[in-house]
């Protein structure tokens, strides 16, 4: 069984291209997915109080067609039967029968205090469960040479509740760094959370590019002031039809 939700689409969740931006699809995907946990229970506020919270492992978001600023859309998402110690849902938003965009993303919830897994069935969770989309929670990264073409500080705008940058805001901050983007749709997103990038902390931003036939894969790669992964990413584009 799914959870739905309805939506006026914002005006401000698109670029002056008249593109919406990737990471505001991934914030009406979230929002509904908190929604859920908000109605079903436990709560994502009900589970912090209790020393537990969800942490995004991967993700991987298809965009098929066009958003319209003020249009309404009808988003779904729904949990998967619990495995092992993977929390996986998925994620899709509709106009009208029109599927707009899905993804897939896998979770894992987190034992604050002991700083551990929790296993399926530890925690009694209630959220509707359905059957999984056909997009595959992994993705291989093409093998392309990365470079260095910037650094990104993490600031307060960035951050969500845990203090560490919001999982939705990764997609603008990798189409900052492509200069040719207004030109550009973008399909396909698969991100690999590897660690948490924190406030205060400076990213080293890796990218490179592989050409296909109708399309550009992007890969980025982040790292911490460390030196650690901090995410692997890969972003699919395709020359834009409309003009800009």
């Amino acid at each position: 069984m799914k959870f739905t939700k309805t939506y006026y689409v914002s005006s401000h969740d698109f670029a002056h291209n008249d593109r919406i931006r990737p990471s505001a699809v991934l914030r009406y995907m979230q929002e509904t997915a908190n929604s859920q946990l908000f109605a079903e229970k436990p709560s994502y506020a009900d589970l912090l109080a209790m020393g537990y919270a969800f942490v995004v492992s991967r993700l991987h978001l298809k965009i098929y067609e066009d958003f319209h600023a003020y249009e309404t859309i009808t988003a779904e998402t729904w949990a998967l039967p619990e495995s092992g110690a993977s929390f996986d849902r998925c994620y899709r938003l509709l106009r009208g029968d029109t599927v707009l965009a899905e993804a897939y993303s896998v979770w894992a919830l987190l034992n604050r205090k002991h700083n551990t897994l929790c296993r399926a069935g530890e925690l009694p969770l209630h959220y509707s469960t359905d059957k999984p989309l056909d997009i595959p929670a992994r993705v291989k990264l093409p093998k392309t040479p990365l470079q260095e073409v910037g650094k990104r500080d993490i600031r307060y705008s960035d951050i969500d509740c845990n203090g560490h940058m919001n999982n939705t805001n990764y997609p603008d901050m990798f189409c900052d760094f492509l200069p040719e983007i207004d030109a550009l749709d973008i399909t396909e997103l698969y991100i690999h959370y590897v660690s948490e990038a924190r406030l205060g902390e400076t990213l080293t931003v890796l990218h490179g590019k592989e050409q296909c036939i109708d399309s550009v894969q992007h890969v980025f790669e982040t790292t911490k002031n460390d030196g650690s992964c901090n995410i692997r990413a890969l972003l699919i584009t395709s020359p834009s039809l409309r003009s800009v």
